[in-house]
């Protein structure tokens, strides 16, 4: 097809969506205009939500009618999004994977939805030492791709999760007692920032703001690759034992013991207590890692003492390891946090508040909640301090212990007691580290609740330093907010 042929069917194209996208009171003129205009570029890459087909992870953001959604295929791409968003002073969201949990993260309500999925390449290296990964590819799609080679690098522990809210947020995985986190093991960024340019950020290239993407979220702009680190890795072990309720506190003490004394880089452990609502019970699941072709590793010998109702081991690739059922837009989902020091009391009485609480909501459409716990182990620490640092704040000679409240319900009405519930139950969890003298500050910014404020974790020294980092590439504000991209957390 000719160019003139090209342009005719896009200017078709944003004729017939301008009368249907008019129609909608919900989207103010100036994104109408920004749509139109990104339609007579974009074409069949623009959608409006009227003929949209588009799935997102959690049903808020299913819900969420946007003005339309572009799915840029480059950087350059990008740029031109950028440039006619903010002329037209119009907001957007960028969606990666799409597995954020609240409007305007990463769906856009009423403005411009940046779809990055086609940009999902991977392009390894040479040498077999890095791979530039596009912004919008999600942890399965990377791990497919690096299997090959027999390489991997620090992705999801779900494989749809998309690498570029995970990264930029921090990037906890089942190869981090070894590599730490993603985060850490990101090499270069390219970035469109908020003036539209596109720059190429690295401990030597722009080092400033190489530090503050390692953990500043989306406070700086659209990053539309990541070049990381990869290393040899083929099929490894994973494990899942079931337990029942009466031999948690034993699953627990093999856990402090795991976290506290081994120091085995293959070996990555967790475990999550969780509600059946059919049978109004409780049981205790573990869940183990290991980066070799052992199908019994040792290191998991304590486990397997323990009397489970279930065991299942398997030796498999990354790719087929994180394979995740897809998204249905119809579940509604909330994770909240808390991070404290290794401490078996702490573990046994979150665990307690967690099975207490539950009887307010057992009877909640659809629940299906889970209390996950693992560590932040010592290889992250140290690989927190590589190519001049990060800005998570974190500085400790021990492990730390994640505990993630994850929720999963279906009918809206019960948003706000599923709410109200989550901050029940991490106030009491808060309240036994305190009494036990484990807290600690920091706050994982991506299974904070939307009413956290991971930032103020990273200590205050490191959160002025995002701030001005952010002021200088983005003096007009356009990522903060009250600027264009005001979804997930903000610095200011």
């Amino acid at each position: 097809m000719s160019t003139s042929a090209n342009a005719l069917g896009n200017l078709k194209s944003a004729q017939g969506a301008r009368a249907v996208s008019d129609s909608d009171p919900t989207v103010p003129l100036n994104c109408h205009q920004a749509c139109e205009q990104l339609a007579a570029t974009f074409g069949t890459a623009l959608h409006y939500p009227e003929g949209d087909n588009i799935t997102f992870w959690d049903a808020r953001q299913q819900d969420v009618r946007p003005a339309c959604r572009v799915e840029p295929s480059s950087a350059a791409n990008v740029s031109s999004i950028m440039r006619t968003l903010v002329q037209n002073s119009c907001r957007f969201a960028v969606k990666c994977g799409g597995h954020s949990r609240h409007e305007d993260d990463s769906n856009s309500v009423g403005g411009v939805t940046v779809d990055l999925g086609r940009m999902n390449h991977v392009t390894v290296n040479e040498n077999r030492t890095a791979a530039a990964i596009g912004g919008g590819a999600d942890s399965q799609q990377v791990y497919a791709a690096l299997g090959p080679y027999n390489l991997g690098f620090v992705g999801g522990r779900v494989g749809s999760v998309g690498i570029g809210g995970f990264t930029l947020g921090g990037g906890t995985s089942a190869l981090s007692p070894r590599w730490g986190w993603a985060l850490d093991n990101v090499y270069e960024y390219e970035v469109v920032l908020a003036n539209s340019s596109i720059v190429t950020v690295s401990q030597h290239s722009h080092p400033s703001l190489y530090w503050a993407l390692r953990g500043g979220a989306n406070n700086f702009g659209i990053v539309t690759t990541f070049t990381v680190r990869v290393f040899p890795q083929g099929p490894l072990f994973s494990g899942q034992w079931t337990f029942s309720a009466n031999n948690t506190d034993a699953v627990l003490e093999e856990a402090q013991r795991l976290f506290t004394e081994i120091d085995d880089p293959d070996m990555e452990f967790e475990y999550f207590d969780s509600y059946s609502q059919a049978s109004n019970s409780f049981s205790t699941v573990a869940r183990a890692k290991y980066a070799q072709a052992i199908l019994h590793p040792s290191v998991y010998d304590g486990v397997n003492q323990i009397a489970s109702v279930a065991t299942t081991t398997s030796i498999d690739s990354l790719a087929n390891l994180s394979a995740s059922a897809p998204f249905n837009g119809v579940d509604r989902h909330l994770f909240t946090t808390i991070t404290y020091y290794p401490s078996l009391e702490v573990s046994k009485r979150a665990v307690q508040i967690f099975r207490e609480e539950i009887q307010s909501v057992r009877n909640v459409t659809g629940l299906v909640p889970f209390l996950i716990v693992y560590p932040i182990p010592k290889a992250a620490m140290v690989a927190m301090k590589e190519r001049g640092g990060n800005a998570l704040g974190i500085d400790e000679d021990s492990p730390l212990i994640i505990s993630l409240l994850s929720l999963i319900w279906s009918d809206a009405a019960d948003d706000s007691t599923m709410n109200d519930f989550s901050d029940r139950v991490i106030s009491r969890i808060q309240a036994a580290a305190v009494a036990n003298d484990a807290d600690h500050p920091y706050v994982y910014v991506n299974y904070a609740k939307f009413d956290q404020d991971p930032f103020a974790g990273y200590g205050e020294e490191n959160r002025q330093q995002l701030i001005e980092i952010q002021n200088e590439v983005d003096p007009e504000g356009i990522f903060t907010s009250k600027g264009l991209w005001r979804g997930f957390f903000k610095l200011q």
